[in-house]
Formats: C-alpha cells, structure tokens, sequence
C-alpha cells in the first residue's frame, strides 16, 4: 500500500513540474524573435519580386538591409534605377525615416505613415523594420503537435500595432516562424509564408518569405542572396541618417 502511495505521489509531482516548466505562449513567442536576431548585426543581399496572387509577375528588384537587434533597420533599393538609393531607416518600432534622392533628404515617418506600403510593396515601413512582436501583443498556444506551436497574439491595449491579432505557426526544431496570418475584427488581411530557412554557422535566416495582401490580391516575394554577419555596425554608424542618405556600393 506504501509503495502505491509512493508511486502515486512520484506521477503527482511530475505532473506538476511539468506544468511548472512548461513554456507560455509568450515564452515560445520570446524564442522566436531572439532566433530571428540572434547575431550582433547583420548585412544582406536581397531579390525582391512583385506580382498579383495567381497572376503575373510584376516587377524584380535587388535591395540591401543592415540590420542590429529586434528594431534598428536600414533598407535600400538598388534596383532598378527609378528606386535606386531609396531607403528606410527604423531605429525603433516608434522612430523610422524615410530617404528620396529625388528631394536630396531624409524625412520622418509620422503616426499611422508607419503602416503605409513600402514603396509599393506588400510589406509595410513597421512590418520592414522590426521584430517587435513582444512589445505589442501577448500570446497563447492555440494548438500545437509534435512539430509545431499555434499562437493566438492579441494586440496590446497601450500598442498602436496595426493587427489587431496575428496568428503564428512556429516551428518546434529551431523557433522559426512558418506563417503569420494577420487580421483586423476578424478579417484575414494578409500572409506571411517562410518558404525557405538555412542555417548559415551559428544563425536561423529566413532564405526566402513571401508576403500577401489578400485584399488587393498582390504579393512580395523576397529571396535572400548572401549576408554577412558581426561586422560591428553600430559602432561604425550605419543606423544613422547620414548612412541613409549615402549611395549604395
């Protein structure tokens, strides 16, 4: 009898170390964003493409993206030459400017601006210049398996985020992320899909995402041609307004 209250007791504590060390949804949701920046800094090589859902391709462009942390974004274009040299700088979720050669000057983006489209993109400025899910929403598992976590992220009352919910699938292997559906009162506005990941020495990149406006059935593809990693950008100032303004090499 000793011995079956013994056992017994053993499987109870178990039990209750198991859901003391389970991971929350905000947990999973941490992981994530510090896979996705997990490096110092980073500097990449990116083919975007333009084109409508299930129709044409539009448009090619080659672009450059410095990156340091979960906030701090420059973002150039090189081609084709209409757009070449107009950038994005975010230095928080908050502060972003925006550079036109054609004006010779860098401006700020004020207020909602923030969530207007990148240069006729399918991504905005915000959703161009961070990974500050955290910061905006609080998440929950909605399901997961053997593979995969199913968040429910619910936008914060103090957040200006544009979504009032993202629904993100993460992958268990290496805290990625496979799919973020974004909705606004219920409605599916857009797709983010990962296509492809690599793990290039001790970083998780994202090779190639592909975002989808489904309400004006048009979508952003972009491929991720070489990077490179750890060059102590910040030291050397690349998130700064006169980096924007130079011409990309």
């Amino acid at each position: 009898m000793k011995q079956k209250i013994l056992i017994f007791t053993i499987f109870l504590l178990i039990g209750n170390l198991s859901k003391i060390y389970s991971l929350t949804g905000d947990d999973i949701l941490k992981k994530m964003e510090n896979t996705l920046t997990a490096y110092q800094d980073s500097e990449s090589l990116f083919e975007m493409t333009l084109g409508t859902i299930n129709g044409k391709q539009e448009e090619v462009r080659t672009l450059k993206v410095w990156t340091a942390g979960k906030s701090k974004r420059v973002v150039k274009f090189i081609t084709p030459a209409g757009i070449n040299n107009v950038g994005v700088l975010a230095l928080s979720d908050n502060e972003m400017y925006v550079y036109m050669p054609a004006y010779k000057k860098v401006r700020r983006i004020q207020g909602s601006m923030r969530n207007n489209d990148f240069q006729g993109t399918d991504f905005s400025y915000r959703e161009m210049g961070s990974y500050n899910y955290a910061e905006n929403y609080e998440a929950t598992i909605k399901k997961e398996d053997d593979k995969t976590y199913l968040l429910q992220l619910d936008r914060k009352s103090s957040s200006d985020a544009p979504y009032n919910q993202l629904i993100i699938t993460v992958d268990k292997s290496n805290y990625l992320p496979q799919k973020i559906e974004m909705y606004n009162e219920g409605n599916l506005n857009k797709v983010l899909t990962v296509l492809e990941s690599e793990k290039s020495g001790n970083y998780w990149t994202l090779k190639r995402i592909r975002m989808e406006n489904l309400k004006k059935n048009h979508y952003t593809e972009i491929l991720l041609k070489n990077t490179v990693f750890d060059q102590k950008l910040l030291e050397k100032g690349t998130f700064t307004e006169r980096f924007l303004e130079r011409p990309v090499r």
